[in-house]
């Protein structure tokens, strides 16, 4: 039986994560045991990783860094032994170098680029925060998880700020939203969406199927 473990750090869409997970866990061949865990030590027996967010950039990554030795369990199992990552919504933004929402922030910094505000225009066309349904748009891309997503499919998004990578090529999936908007970013073993899957009804949940499925 092989391990995911969804990281409960006080910043995350818990429940609706825990319940799509385990739904298409369910439907795979292979038997999966799905935990969400605020302990280290789980993740550094997990075969996969799932961490959430909902919320303040900086507020998400002081949640995380509070629980003693979290951060570098994460570091040991996703950096140094590169077992897949799933980073959603906050949770993908705290891949990235610096956050600026309202004061700056560091993140992981396992994605170089910045997160920054929300600018579409024309401003009295698009709200802020972006909340709804988007369509989103396969940029070309390398990256193995590429091979999984399929174009114009829509999701629900929820957030004022989005993932800017240095290197455009780990941006892979983008929507509009009065600019380019990322959607998703990959690079190697680590994958995040804007988008929240565990609310995006069947297409959300296809593609943490795919991530179930997805072999580096």
């Amino acid at each position: 039986m092989r391990s995911l473990v969804i990281i409960d750090y006080g910043s995350g869409n818990l429940h609706s994560v825990q319940q799509s997970v385990s739904r298409v866990a369910n439907e795979q061949s292979q038997e999966w045991q799905v935990t969400t865990t605020s302990d280290p030590k789980d993740i550094l027996n997990a075969d996969k990783i799932i961490l959430p967010g909902v919320g303040h950039f900086a507020d998400c990554k002081h949640n995380l860094g509070k629980i003693q030795d979290m951060e570098k369990a994460l570091e040991t199992r996703v950096q140094n032994f590169a077992i897949p990552f799933l980073g959603i919504c906050v949770g993908m933004q705290l891949m990235a170098t610096n956050g600026f929402e309202g004061t700056s922030a560091q993140g992981l910094n396992w994605i170089k680029g910045n997160v920054i505000a929300l600018k579409p225009e024309p401003k009295n066309k698009y709200k802020i925060p972006h909340m709804g349904w988007n369509k989103t748009n396969l940029r070309k891309s390398a990256h193995s998880f590429s091979s999984y997503l399929v174009d114009d499919v829509f999701y629900y998004f929820v957030h004022s700020y989005h993932f800017v990578p240095d290197n455009p090529d780990d941006c892979i999936a983008v929507t509009d939203y009065g600019q380019n908007v990322t959607a998703i970013v990959a690079n190697e073993n680590k994958i995040g969406t804007q988008f929240h899957p565990e609310k995006s009804q069947k297409a959300g949940l296809t593609l943490l199927s795919s991530f179930l499925n997805w072999r580096i």
